[in-house]
Formats: structure tokens, C-alpha cells, sequence
């Protein structure tokens, strides 16, 4: 048996090396789509990984070679897409291939069926809200085909192979899967260090100068309104009420900036989100109707969330707005409920619009960054923030002339939360 454990742990240990290399080099996140440069990267990688496995086989086995090599194809399958798996399962078909012997048709036809059911089951995979329900039923259905190949053409397997080889795939396969997971919500949370870095950054600028510009503006503001109402230039006249907007769109700006840094404490209170949203659609839907965009409503349940009611709405209308204005065509914002867990209601709000590449996804939310001609890039920094005040959390989901979708997360009510609002009232 010892024979078996040893090369299986090195593969195992190979396949974890691989996985933190991938991200070492190529950051893993959730929602963002690689491109295709990315993608043959990714399957290169893998391909290596999955070659290195090969120079570790059980070797006891007459000639036959057996190794975890389907574990890097079936993980970069699921998690990349088609493309990275088949330059995975080409890299190991060929190699195997060339090293002969009686049973090398059988390796290639097991490479083959990793890279099939893993497609298969792909998008299945891609859209559950709990993966690890999915990844079970895609381990079970491949270790069953897997043991009727090898069990019908490989009669001198014995009992100790079957325990021991299965087993270790299934470690390596739902570890590699929990390491990915984990890798993703770490590097989420250094991506929010850095945002909240810059969001600081851009808060001291707006502390330091915020109200030493506002109050002139607010005298020169006067004295344009007290002018052109008095004067007989009738240029003045009519240029002072654009002297005026401009004035007002100058003076929201500061405003943005201060909302971003003033100690500013959420009210929660325990609310219907079904009754915000459908007060938030009322509001958006004639904004839509003028850009030719329908904003449609699912039935989103009764759900109680935490949170600051006003502060809330000002950020749906933000992502909705912003929504409406990607689309340059008739199209529809959906918004429908995605996933409940204990703690947490995540709703979705899906545009059709022109979407995002990848290096753009990763600048939503920073200061003055925008897609916009005219926008200042402030709208998805105050609602970042005053999501993240509320404990919720948002995340943005694109691609290229697809489309976007934004994942809300807002923290349920515990009953200990109700009771203590009764309690209050």
C-alpha cells in the first residue's frame, strides 16, 4: 500500500503548488470573466501541473500509470471554461500518447471523459449558489464511470488501489476546490484594503478643502442669481442660470466627497426589502422609460434586512441609473432575488448594456474613476460606501457587450434584531 500512498501524495501536494502559482500570477476573483489570453494561460499552466503529475505515478501497476493528472484537468474546466481545459487534456493526451505501452488508449479515453464530464456539468457548476452540492455530484458521476473503465479492462486491480487511488483524488479534488474558494475571499478582501487605501486618499482631499471652496462658491453663487435678476445685459441674463448649474454641479460634487469621509452613522432598522425595491423601481422606472430601458421587478419574497432605509435607496438608485445609462439600445434591468444564506439576502440587478472588460471591472468603485463622459467616478464610491456602512456588500459581475450584473448583499434581521426593535417601539 505504501507504493500507492507516496507518488499520490507528492501529486496531491503538485496540484495545491499549481493552484497558489495560478494565483500568484493571476490574482483568482469572483464574476470576472479571463480573457482569451488569460484562458490559454490558465490551460498552459494546468498542462504543466498536470504533466508534473505524470513524472509521479504508481509504478507497480504493470503498464499501466496512474496519477492525479485529471484533477487539474476537471478544476481548470470547471472554474475557466472549455478552452484551458482542452489545451490541459491536449498537453496530457499527447504525452501519454507517447509513452506507449498496452494501456495508453485507456489513458487518453479517461482523460477524454474528465474533460467531457467536467464540461458537461461546466455552467452547472458556474451558476450554484453552493458549489460544493454541485462539485459532489460531479465527483460521484466521474468516479463511477472512472471504476467501470478500469474494473472492466484492468482485471488485476486489487481492493487496496481502489481505496487508496480514490480516495486521494477526492482529497485533492475538493481541496483544490476549498483552496480556490478561499483564495478568492482573500483576495477580495486585499482588493477592499486597497479601495478603502484609496478611499481614504481621496477623503483627507476632501476634508482639506471641502468647505474653504464652498463658501466662496456660495457668495459667488448669490451674487450671479442677485445680478441676473437686476441687470439689463441681457447676455448676463441669459447666461446666468447655466453660471448657476454649473455652480450646483460643482457644489454636488463637494458634497459627494463629503458624504465619503463624514463620520456619518447608519440608522438600521429592520425593513421589507420587497417594499424598497418596489419604491426604488417607481422612482427609476420614468428615468428608464426616457432612455427606451424597462426596469423589471421579480417577486423577491418577504425578507427583513438591516439597514439604513434612506441610505439604501440612494444606493439602488445609483446602480439602477448607472444601469439605464450603459444601455445605448432598448433593453431591461432585471432585478430578482439570487441566493439567501443564514446571514445574508443577495439580490441581482442585470443589465443588457455594453458591459465591461475585465481592467475596467476592476476599477469600479475608485476615486474618479468612471465609463462616463461626463460623470466624476464619485456615484460608485458613495455607494460603495454606504453599502459597506450598512455591513452589506456589492459586487460587480461584466462582460464585454454582454452586459453587467450587480450582486447586492444585505445582512438579514436575527430574531434577537426584531425583538429588540419591539422592544424599542
Amino acid at each position: 500500500m505504501q507504493a500507492f500512498i507516496e507518488p499520490l501524495f507528492v501529486n496531491i501536494a503538485i496540484v495545491f503548488s499549481f493552484t497558489h502559482l495560478l494565483n500568484m500570477f493571476f490574482p483568482l476573483h469572483p464574476g470576472v470573466i479571463p480573457s482569451l489570453k488569460n484562458k490559454v494561460i490558465f490551460g498552459v499552466i494546468s498542462g504543466f501541473g498536470a504533466l508534473v503529475c505524470m513524472l509521479f505515478p504508481i509504478e507497480t501497476l504493470k503498464d499501466s500509470f496512474f496519477d492525479l493528472r485529471n484533477v487539474p484537468i476537471m478544476i481548470v474546466t470547471l472554474y475557466a471554461g472549455w478552452l484551458p481545459g482542452a489545451i490541459c487534456s491536449l498537453f496530457v493526451i499527447i504525452v501519454r500518447s507517447g509513452m506507449g505501452g498496452d494501456f495508453a488508449w485507456l489513458g487518453v479515453v479517461l482523460t477524454l471523459l474528465a474533460y467531457v464530464i467536467a464540461l458537461i456539468y461546466q455552467g452547472f457548476f458556474d451558476e450554484d449558489k453552493r458549489r460544493w452540492v454541485s462539485a459532489i455530484y460531479i465527483a460521484v458521476i466521474y468516479t463511477l464511470f472512472y471504476i467501470l473503465f478500469i474494473h472492466s479492462f484492468l482485471e488485476f486491480l486489487t481492493l487496496d488501489f481502489y481505496l487508496v487511488y480514490f480516495s486521494s483524488f477526492l482529497i485533492a479534488f475538493f481541496s483544490c476546490i476549498f483552496l480556490i474558494e478561499r483564495l478568492v475571499k482573500i483576495n477580495m478582501q486585499l482588493k477592499e484594503t486597497v479601495y478603502l487605501d484609496k478611499l481614504a486618499v481621496a477623503g483627507h482631499m476632501a476634508a482639506a478643502i471641502a468647505h474653504e471652496v464652498r463658501n466662496p462658491m456660495t457668495t459667488i453663487r448669490g451674487m450671479i442669481q442677485f445680478l441676473g435678476s437686476t441687470t439689463s445685459d441681457e447676455k448676463l441674463k441669459e447666461h446666468s442660470p447655466l453660471l448657476i448649474e454649473e455652480l450646483d454641479r460643482t457644489n454636488k460634487i463637494i458634497t459627494d466627497y463629503l458624504s465619503m469621509v463624514k463620520p456619518d452613522i447608519p440608522k438600521l432598522e429592520s425593513i421589507d426589502i420587497e417594499t424598497i425595491f418596489k419604491d426604488v423601481v417607481s422612482l427609476t422606472a420614468p428615468y428608464g422609460s426616457i432612455h427606451n430601458v424597462e426596469v423589471s421587478l421579480r417577486e423577491i419574497g418577504s425578507y427583513l434586512v438591516c439597514t439604513d432605509e434612506q441610505k439604501l435607496k440612494q444606493g439602488l438608485i445609483n446602480i439602477i441609473k448607472n444601469g439605464i445609462e450603459a444601455i445605448d439600445h432598448a433593453g431591461t434591468i432585471h432585478i430578482y432575488k439570487y441566493k439567501v444564506t443564514r446571514k445574508y439576502l443577495t439580490i441581482a440587478i442585470e443589465d443588457n448594456g455594453k458591459g465591461m472588460t475585465e481592467k475596467e471591472l476592476e476599477q469600479i468603485g475608485l476615486p474618479f474613476y468612471t465609463t462616463k463622459a461626463k460623470g466624476t467616478g464619485l456615484g460608485m464610491m458613495v455607494t460603495f460606501k454606504l453599502i459597506k456602512d450598512m455591513s452589506g456588500k456589492l459586487r460587480y459581475e461584466s462582460e464585454l457587450n454582454e452586459g453587467t450584473r450587480v450582486l447586492l448583499s444585505l445582512p438579514l434581521c436575527t430574531k434577537s434584531d426584531q425583538l429588540q426593535e419591539e422592544v424599542v417601539m
